[in-house]
């Protein structure tokens, strides 16, 4: 269940298409064998005040975090934080217009054990594919 979780500046929000982007990132991890498709989701988080330095707002920054839930080997979770990185980069790329602006990008795992997760309604999920400590309720 990997959840990347975006700070952006409040000043970026509307620049970028997020989600477009958050889907490209989710293919590209799924098709790398980093996890189900299904299991990926992304939020951004709306930064109303932010400061980088001593500089003023045109200095930016973008802070991803990458949290998984599922054993990964710490190889793969360093490689998985490396695709988001790489994708946010060129895409910020074509915003930046000369602002100094900062990708950066954490990595953590949560043990299955303290995640916990529930399902309503959920489509095209089949029984099998749920984790330990996943539930599926069906209204």
């Amino acid at each position: 269940m990997p959840h990347i979780t975006l700070e952006v500046p409040a000043s970026l929000k509307n620049e970028v298409d997020w989600n477009g982007l958050f889907k490209s990132i989710h293919v590209k991890l799924a098709n790398a064998g980093y996890g189900r498709l299904e299991d990926f989701k992304s939020r951004i988080i709306q930064m109303d005040c932010w400061q980088v330095a001593d500089r003023d707002e045109n200095a930016l920054l973008l802070f991803a975090t990458l949290q998984t839930m599922n054993p990964r080997s710490p190889e793969m979770i360093r490689a998985m934080g490396a695709v988001i990185c790489k994708a946010l980069e060129e895409k910020v790329k074509e915003i930046a217009n000369g602002r100094w602006l900062q990708v950066c990008v954490k990595t953590g795992s949560t043990p299955p054990e303290d995640y916990f997760k529930v399902h309503l309604n959920a489509p095209e999920l089949q029984p099998g594919n749920f984790q330990a400590g996943e539930t599926n309720h069906q209204n």
